[in-house]
């Protein structure tokens, strides 16, 4: 019998290699993905324990159980993937307070009792999450409070919202990005506290060591002009 002919290759377009190969499942992005996921636990876990400044590259990819070439395919440096903990972070307190204002009558006190509480049951549970979202945001400089996409907790962007459309038409000037900042400000550093003291305060005692600010200022603007309103 002759033998069969040879395969030719009938078109002069290059070779296409798939390389999305897969390997126990998942495929080269989906493995990619996967290794950035353990990166950023391992260094929310390093960053907590140690805090920033005892922090590298190689204890977080130990703490990961990857090579070093890893950290690169996802990072460029050690405070890249800081910022990329702090901001999954601040994502994730923002939305457990938006939950638990949402759940509220439309009542500023409550709402910000809410949000207060919400805010300082996070930080407890972990206190990974103080060093990072406390301690290390300021002291290092990197969440610039001018950052949006690394403002802690992302909190003043709900409050400015609300802010702005509870009191439309008042009769003095004021400046919201002050009175916002000066409020989460107040909130940040009283956690701050109370996590070096070892959460040694009650939340509900903690947060009426805050309401008492904006229950003062409700007051104040609730008299201040037209469209204003007090419940």
């Amino acid at each position: 019998m002759p033998p069969e002919p040879a395969m030719t290759q009938q078109s002069d377009d290059p070779l296409v290699v798939n390389t999305a190969r897969r390997y126990g499942g998942a495929s080269a992005v989906e493995r990619a993905a996967q290794r950035r996921e353990r990166l950023i636990e391992a260094a929310l876990d390093v960053f907590g324990r140690q805090g920033w400044r005892n922090s590298t590259m190689r204890l977080i990819c130990a703490q990961a159980r990857l090579n070093d070439r890893y950290f690169y395919e996802h990072f460029a440096t050690l405070d890249e993937i800081f910022l990329a903990v702090h901001r999954q972070l601040s994502a994730d307190v923002a939305a457990r307070i938006m939950t638990q204002v949402a759940q509220q009558a439309d009542d500023p006190i409550l709402q910000t009792r809410a949000g207060l509480t919400a805010f300082f049951e996070y930080i407890k549970e972990d206190a990974r999450r103080a060093q990072i979202l406390l301690v290390d945001a300021v002291t290092t400089g990197l969440t610039n409070p001018h950052n949006l996409n690394a403002r802690v907790s992302q909190y003043a962007d709900l409050l400015r919202g609300r802010f702005s459309a509870r009191y439309p038409k008042l009769s003095i000037p004021l400046d919201v990005e002050l009175v916002v900042g000066g409020f989460v400000g107040m909130v940040i550093h009283t956690a701050t506290v109370w996590s070096q003291r070892q959460f040694d305060t009650p939340v509900d005692i903690l947060v009426d060591h805050n309401i008492y600010a904006w229950s003062g200022l409700h007051q104040w603007l609730s008299s201040q002009g037209e469209g204003a309103s007090l419940a």
